[in-house]
């Protein structure tokens, strides 16, 4: 038989029920299963019960979110997988799930306009715009805390801090990053400079931490205002994506004039491989800068390396430490 009659299209089906995986993942984390089973597994029939849901309807989801990894089944009880465990038990410090139902929320409706999105979408077009309220929101910073405090947590051993003594976080949301870090090097300190909305939500969380003895706020504009002064490090994290080339590189001058000798500068983010094919949700990740039109897209370290030479930055180097969160550092 002709192989090219035989050869079967999977790998297109697969690309095309992505929708449905992520579904999936949705409905799992807004019906709030893991927590459900946090302390025992249960059955399809219990669950159907507790969520008034059709028991045959309730079995094919949880097999589905087997299917999908979210769930083990063990005879005709489930359990969370480690995945679940981790991330989707609700009031667990790492717990995403609002974040998830961000994704669904916000994300998809976007996505499903892709095709009038490339074709409107103009270079640089929008950088004077404020951010997008509601992913820029205080509200919005508050449902990506948690993850920010792995990402924090996870930069804390990728990065000796124990040489610096001050962190400027730029555009620092929560503070997450400088709580994780702060914790990690008893003796480092950090201002968050945010929008003013965002710099109440921070001492909120900074407060909660425990850490307002050495963790500081200052509301402003980080293209208009003045950046502060008396900081030996800056960290921009999932930030620089709403600027354009011009804008950055202006901005890294900034911050180049304002740091000491031997201070450097920390760039965080879906920083793309030098070929612009990799990592898979970097890739993906531009798409969702043109969907919400914002002036650029992720860029790769070549770009990167660029803008900081041209600002006068020394040694800038880049590696994966959270995957696939990038991180590249340099010196003045």
């Amino acid at each position: 038989m002709n192989e090219e009659m035989t050869h079967s299209p999977r790998e297109l089906l697969e690309l095309a029920i992505g929708f449905q995986r992520s579904q999936v993942l949705f409905t799992f984390a807004e019906l709030d299963i893991a927590s459900r089973l946090e302390h025992e597994p249960r059955s399809a029939p219990q669950l159907a019960e507790d969520l008034q849901i059709d028991p045959l309807a309730m079995e094919r989801f949880l097999h589905a979110a087997v299917a999908v990894g979210l769930l083990e089944k063990r005879g005709v009880q489930f359990q969370n997988t480690q995945l679940s465990r981790k991330y989707l038990i609700k009031n667990a410090p790492s717990y995403l799930g609002g974040q998830l139902q961000r994704y669904k929320a916000r994300s998809r409706k976007q996505w499903i306009d892709l095709t009038d999105h490339l074709k409107n979408w103009d270079y640089g077009t929008n950088n004077d715009a404020a951010p997008e309220p509601d992913d820029q929101s205080a509200e919005a910073m508050a449902e990506q805390h948690n993850l920010a405090i792995l990402h924090g947590q996870a930069l804390a051993k990728s990065f000796d801090f124990s040489g610096f003594s001050h962190l400027l976080d730029l555009g620092g949301g929560t503070g997450a990053m400088s709580i994780a870090l702060c914790r990690e090097y008893p003796k480092l300190r950090s201002t968050i400079f945010d929008l003013p909305e965002n710099v109440k939500k921070a001492e909120e969380f900074v407060t909660s931490s425990g850490a307002e003895d050495r963790i500081g706020t200052i509301g402003g504009n980080i293209l208009e205002d003045q950046i502060p002064g008396d900081f030996d490090i800056a960290l921009l994290a999932n930030l620089l994506a709403v600027f354009d080339a011009e804008t950055n590189i202006a901005l890294f001058k900034k911050i180049y004039e304002k740091l000491p000798p031997g201070g450097a500068i920390l760039i965080s983010g879906w920083i793309l491989d030098d070929d612009r094919l990799a990592p898979e949700i970097s890739v993906l990740f531009c798409l969702e800068d043109i969907c919400w039109g914002s002036p650029d897209v992720e860029r790769n370290f070549g770009v990167y390396r660029s803008w900081l030479e041209a600002a006068g930055f020394r040694e800038p180097s880049m590696k994966t430490y959270f995957e696939p969160t990038r991180l590249i550092s340099a010196l003045k």
